[in-house]
């Protein structure tokens, strides 16, 4: 038999189709248009994040409406990635084999709720001003999702996760309750010392946990739909306030009311930042070709 030399063999390869000739590196092929930067051998995850590969890291703030309320955190992921892909922006990917797009949720909105100031780290393999991603990503992205500013962050700064404070909710009630009913049930609650509750993880045993001082706020208001609840809800590690579990403990049914979050309240230094990009007048309508995002990414 005769042999293939290996200058012989490499030219032979390079001629190859780009499907067949990725056989020389397993890594998946980056997706049209983006960049290899971020794709090397080695681990990934978080501790990827702030790697040299990802130059340019950006904060988006958006509002996540009704229409996506049903899709899990992942597929908005799926989502954000797409519109980004659509939009030809180079997004940075972890390392390793399943290398999977750097953007970074700064608390996942649960299913079926909406949120109005939702926010996201983007990490870019190469440097793009905040204005230009912003118009460039805007078109692209479904009904339902809706950029509402841009800002440039430290790419070294802390993890955007790592920031998040506390959060504002807005909870509709059904019309027929009273809006003195409702008000005497907060004073109630809000003179307890303690709201022993448990919180059944989807894993493992049920958590016993102190709900009253997750509580920073708690107020009620008149609405043109039934009694408005707002509050502010403690955000830390380990310990997380949820608006369905203040309904409850209210003895309102969470299922009966429509809640949204209105803002995730980050740590001091960064609740202000400085130059925000604001939506460019020109940018227009989400396109049609855009909408088939919910159906593919939809539960």
């Amino acid at each position: 038999m005769g042999g293939v030399s290996a200058g012989t063999a490499g030219r032979d390869l390079e001629r190859l189709p780009r499907g067949l000739s990725r056989m020389r590196d397993p890594r998946p092929l980056p997706p049209d248009g983006m960049s290899t930067a971020g794709r090397g051998a080695g681990g990934g995850g978080e501790a990827g994040m702030n790697e040299p590969s990802a130059p340019c890291r950006l904060r988006v703030v958006y509002a996540h409406g009704p229409q996506l309320q049903y899709i899990s955190h992942l597929d908005l992921i799926r989502v954000f990635e797409r519109a980004v892909r659509r939009a030809r922006l180079p997004l940075a990917y972890t390392q390793g084999f399943n290398a999977r797009p750097r953007i970074s949720m700064a608390s996942p909105l649960p299913v079926g709720m909406a949120g109005e100031r939702e926010l996201a780290d983007f990490y870019l393999t190469e440097r793009v001003p905040a204005g230009e991603f912003l118009s460039r990503l805007a078109p692209q992205l479904p009904p339902g999702l809706t950029l509402l500013a841009v800002e440039e962050v430290p790419r070294q700064g802390p993890s955007l996760a790592s920031l998040v404070r506390a959060a504002r909710y807005r909870a509709v009630l059904p019309a027929h309750y009273s809006l003195a009913e409702v008000q005497q049930r907060i004073d109630e609650l809000l003179q307890q010392a303690v709201l022993p509750r448990t919180r059944r993880a989807k894993k493992g045993r049920p958590t016993d946990y102190d709900l009253r001082p997750l509580i920073q706020t708690l107020t009620v208001e008149p609405g043109a739909d039934g009694p408005v609840v707002r509050m502010t809800l403690a955000a830390l590690p380990g310990a997380t306030g949820r608006p369905e579990e203040v309904l409850d403990a209210l003895g309102y049914p969470p299922a009966r009311a429509s809640i949204v979050r209105e803002e995730i309240i980050l740590a001091p230094h960064a609740e202000a930042p400085a130059g925000e990009a604001g939506l460019p007048e020109d940018v227009g309508e989400v396109p049609e070709e855009s909408g088939d995002f919910a159906g593919e990414d939809a539960p």
